[in-house]
Formats: C-alpha cells, sequence, structure tokens
C-alpha cells in the first residue's frame, strides 16, 4: 500500500516542473515526513538514481523548505565508503541548491578543511569537475500520517491539547515528532533579525513526568545550523547534536562546537507542536 505521495517534481535549474514548492509547505507544516529523488551520470558508474529519507525538515514560508541528511556516512555511489570515518551533514532545499558539511570523527580535520576543523561547500558539485554529478531532476514525495496532538507556547501554555495527550499517544505506542518554533534563532547573526522559522524531528525516546506534570523527549540526531534563506552553511556555523523537549517550552541543547571539536549544553524556550503517529 502506497503511503508516500510524490508532491513535487524539480528541474535541474530547480523550477517546478508539477506540483510547487507551496504544496511542499504546506505538507511539512502539517508535520509530514519527506524523501528526495535526484539523478547523477557519472563516467566511473553510468545513470545513479538515488532516494533518500530526511531526518530533519524545516519550512520558512511557502517559498522556502527543505530538509536535512543528519545520519550519512559519505559513500561513493553506495558501491563503498569513504576512507576516513565522516558524518556528511546536508541541506536539502526543495528548490535551491544543496549545501554540505563534512565532520571527520578521526580526531582530524577535514580534507580541504575550510575551517579549522571541517569542509563546508554550498556550492557542491558546481566545479567543472564534478558537473556530471548534478542532477537534472529532482522528486520530492511526502507521507502525511501525522496528527498534532498538543500545540504550546514557549512558557508551555497549550493551545491544543495538554501535556497528557502526549503522554496518552506514547503510552498508546505511537510514534512522536516534534515542530520546534525558530529553534535556530540562537545562531543568527546580531545584526539582523531571526527569520521566522519551523524545524521538525522525530523523538527517539520519550519521559512522561507524572508527579511534576510535562512531557519530554529526546529527539534523533539532528544539527543546528544559521537560518537564512535560501538555507546554507554560513562559515563554519553547524551545531550537531541533540534536542530534549518538553511541554513547559524548555528546550535544552547538546552540541558540538565544530571550531574545537568541543561539547557545549544550552537550552532555550520554544513553542512547540507535538504530533503522533
Amino acid at each position: 500500500m502506497a503511503i508516500w505521495t510524490k508532491i513535487c517534481s524539480i528541474s535541474g535549474d530547480f523550477s517546478p516542473t508539477a506540483g510547487t514548492v507551496a504544496d511542499v509547505a504546506e505538507a511539512v507544516r502539517g508535520g509530514a515526513d519527506l524523501r528526495r529523488f535526484s539523478t547523477y551520470d557519472p563516467e566511473s558508474t553510468g545513470l545513479v538514481e538515488e532516494t533518500m529519507s530526511l531526518q530533519t525538515t524545516w519550512v520558512f514560508d511557502q517559498d522556502h523548505v527543505g530538509g536535512l541528511s543528519t545520519l550519512r556516512h559519505p559513500v561513493d555511489c553506495g558501491l563503498g565508503f569513504w576512507s576516513r570515518p565522516t558524518v556528511a551533514y546536508w541541506i536539502f532545499n526543495v528548490a535551491a541548491p544543496s549545501s554540505s558539511a563534512m565532520v571527520p570523527l578521526d580526531g582530524q580535520a577535514a580534507d580541504a578543511a575550510t575551517g579549522r576543523w571541517i569542509r563546508v561547500d554550498n556550492t557542491p558539485f558546481e566545479r567543472v569537475l564534478d558537473k556530471e554529478w548534478l542532477s537534472k531532476q529532482y522528486h520530492w514525495w511526502v507521507r502525511e500520517d501525522w496528527e498534532e496532538v498538543c500545540c504550546h507556547d514557549q512558557d508551555g501554555s497549550p493551545s491544543k491539547g495538554s501535556w497528557e495527550d502526549v503522554r496518552r499517544a506514547a503510552n498508546d505506542g505511537c510514534e512522536l515528532k516534534v515542530g520546534i518554533r525558530n529553534l535556530w534563532s540562537h545562531l543568527a547573526s546580531a545584526k539582523e533579525d531571526p527569520l521566522e522559522h519551523e524545524v521538525f524531528t522525530t523523538c527517539g525516546t520519550q519521559f512522561a513526568h507524572v508527579e511534576g506534570g510535562f512531557f519530554g523527549a529526546l529527539t534523533t540526531p539532528t544539527f543546528m545550523v544559521r537560518p537564512g534563506t535560501p538555507l546554507k552553511f554560513r562559515d563554519d556555523i553547524v551545531e550537531p547534536g541533540w534536542l530534549l523537549v518538553r511541554t513547559d517550552g524548555r528546550v535544552r541543547r547538546q552540541t558540538l562546537k565544530v571550531s574545537t571539536l568541543g561539547w557545549e549544553q544550552t537550552w532555550s524556550r520554544h513553542a512547540v507542536r507535538w504530533f503522533a503517529r
């Protein structure tokens, strides 16, 4: 049974050929999961079709929406791994070029590093030798079977449902997902007003504090970037890590500082929407 719907097709110059970017934005705002299809045709392999799931999704407005690949290791067309253990963090815009950040896991600086440790590339495959990797078409699929069960502001005051509805969904065996308002605003430039945005990610482990009267969840791994449209890496500002999200509006971050390869914990308050499936 088909549970994924192809909602939008994009040409190699990022112009829609079927559906619209706004269709994707509306689906993502509703909590939809997102998958991406692309092609490349290097001489070494011939035509390759690539499909992927995006662990984190995000939306700024009807023209700027997409997903993050947060769990990827660099591979050679699926034929083998890069020799160095590395996490490849990717930003995929629906209607703009993608960006990558390579973070090595062996304690050594990335090859051709653009910062102290990592390599950021906001124009991958645009160099002459790499253009055989440029896709001529992209397809975007959505899975729209999440139900919003609770919505609260940054202080935890609900406008829909309650923490007990989230608890009930978890105790019924449902998966959970959160949509966090302005999650990346702490990385915005002090010279600019942060752009409004919402970031969605699934929860791996949940905790109902029955006597405390709130619900918390640990998300799947994600990363944080400076908000902007189109979304891309700015300098080496990327913070991989985890989130602890609570129904009282608190969001704790355990993130890697790529400039030092050290870890830090911070927190802030956010409006959050909770989804169950």
